[in-house]
């Protein structure tokens, strides 16, 4: 497979924070990465509509699954920043992620993505900065 060719949705391999969520991966559907979340009591903030920070989950597994698909095999990603807006509060039903890269340099890639409620409103949107790495983890080194 070459480089500039998605690769294909690798599941939820070594995935257990997003397994305990509740996230689905469904792969690349029309050029976008997209996962899908049933939410739940345990997805409610205190005022009983989904936290914030389940949002910003959804997001940044979205946007780093789409730069990831653009690497070659074996690369990795690490997230440097993420700007998010959120639009709406949701309480119940289905939301999906959906991610797309933007732009890819020798040591950055750049996504944007969005959350949509199961009506296709937008809850949220989001861009993001991805630092590539030669390896898809890398071992915690000593601070200085």
């Amino acid at each position: 497979m070459s480089e500039s060719q998605p690769k294909p949705d690798e599941g939820q391999k070594n995935q257990e924070f997003a397994s305990d969520m509740g996230i689905r991966f469904l792969g690349n559907v029309d050029g976008a990465q997209v996962l899908e979340l049933d939410l739940e009591q345990k997805h409610m903030s205190r005022a009983n509509r989904a936290h914030g920070g389940v949002l910003f989950t959804l997001l940044d597994s979205a946007l780093g699954r789409s730069v990831l698909q653009h690497l070659p095999e074996g690369q990795g990603c690490a997230t440097v920043e993420i700007k998010i807006n959120y639009f709406r509060p949701v309480q119940t039903g289905r939301i999906m992620a959906k991610g797309w890269m933007r732009e890819l340099t020798k040591s950055l890639g750049y996504a944007e993505g969005e959350v949509l409620n199961q009506e296709g409103k937008t809850l949220a949107k989001a861009s993001g900065t991805f630092f590539l790495t030669k390896t898809m983890r890398q071992e915690d080194r000593e601070r200085v």
